[in-house]
Parts: C-alpha cells; sequence; structure tokens
C-alpha cells in the first residue's frame, strides 16, 4: 500500500480515537452521583490506546524498517480485537432493542446515560437538569466510532501484512 494512504488511514485512526477519547471524558465528566460506569472508562482506554497505535503507526511509516512490518500489522489486529469487543460492550451497556433516545424510562435506567441517580428511602431518583439527550447520542456516537475504529485497524493491519509478504517475495525482474 501505498504509505501516503497508510498515513492517511492512520490520521482517520488518530480522529476516531480522538472522537472516543473525548467522548467518553465528558461522559465520565458528566456523572452527577456515584462513580462513572466501568464501560465509560473501558472507553476511555480504548481511545488512548487509539491514539497511541495510531501514532505508533505514523511513525512506522517514516522508518522504512518498519514501514512493511509484520509486527505493526499484527498489532493493528489486536487493537482492532479490542476495539470490537470495546464496541460490543458498549452496546450490550446500552441494552437491547432501543432505537432511539426518546424512551424516557430507559434513559432514566440506564447507568450510562442517566449520569448516577440518588436513593432516597429505597427508590433511585435521577438528577432533574441532567441532559438525557445529549448522554444518549455521545453514548451512542462512541458505540459506532468503536466500530469504526476497529474496521480502520483491520484494513491497515491487511495492508501491513500484504505489503510485508511482498516484501519477502519480491517480483521477478523483467527482461
Amino acid at each position: 500500500m501505498n504509505p501516503c494512504l497508510t498515513v492517511l488511514l492512520r490520521l482517520t485512526q488518530l480522529i476516531f480515537s480522538a472522537i472516543i477519547l473525548s467522548l467518553s471524558v465528558v461522559l465520565m465528566l458528566g456523572q452527577r452521583s456515584g462513580e462513572a460506569p466501568i464501560i465509560t472508562k473501558f472507553s476511555i482506554f480504548l481511545g488512548s490506546l487509539g491514539l497511541f497505535m495510531s501514532i505508533f503507526g505514523v511513525f512506522s511509516q517514516i522508518f522504512a524498517v518498519m514501514r512493511k512490518s509484520r509486527v505493526v500489522g499484527a498489532l493493528d489486529f489486536v487493537v482492532a480485537l479490542v476495539q470490537f469487543a470495546g464496541g460490543v460492550a458498549t452496546a450490550v451497556s446500552l441494552g437491547p432493542g432501543v432505537n432511539s433516545c426518546d424512551n424516557k424510562r430507559w434513559r432514566e435506567t440506564n447507568n450510562v446515560i442517566n449520569g448516577g441517580y440518588v436513593v432516597v428511602n429505597g427508590q433511585n431518583f435521577v438528577y432533574k437538569n441532567t441532559p438525557f439527550e445529549s448522554r444518549c447520542q455521545m453514548a451512542f456516537a462512541v458505540t459506532s466510532f468503536e466500530f469504526l475504529i476497529g474496521m480502520s485497524f483491520v484494513v491497515s493491519g491487511v495492508a501491513m501484512i500484504l505489503s510485508a509478504q511482498r516484501r519477502k517475495n519480491p517480483e521477478p525482474a523483467k527482461w
């Protein structure tokens, strides 16, 4: 694969990772009561991992030794697997069969969306001014970007493995 296209793919991964990281941090900081859900913290880790790997991928294109490395391709596949797992875990934590953020009961009971609740006399109460709609949209955006970045790491991993394979078996000289 052309190194310019690979760098462009890595920059796309960098942007997707920054989006995942920033939205997850906003969800965590918007937690009004209690600790943030573990899936939100895992999404922060996934954003950080994606940032690190995309920067590492850009640097691997700069150094000729690593440009066609199977190790970088294998790391891409590992990161893709972790990103897909995070996307599935986030989708599962949002719950099955939820089509929109208009379902008030779901928004108030989902621990990722509701921002925490207060227990008074054995009953759970959510905060009145919680921005449910924006928290819901952010959670769905994090989920979709985790799947998108997983696909982009698969593409970059395939490109790295194929370019390493071509280097191992060079084309015969043409007379």
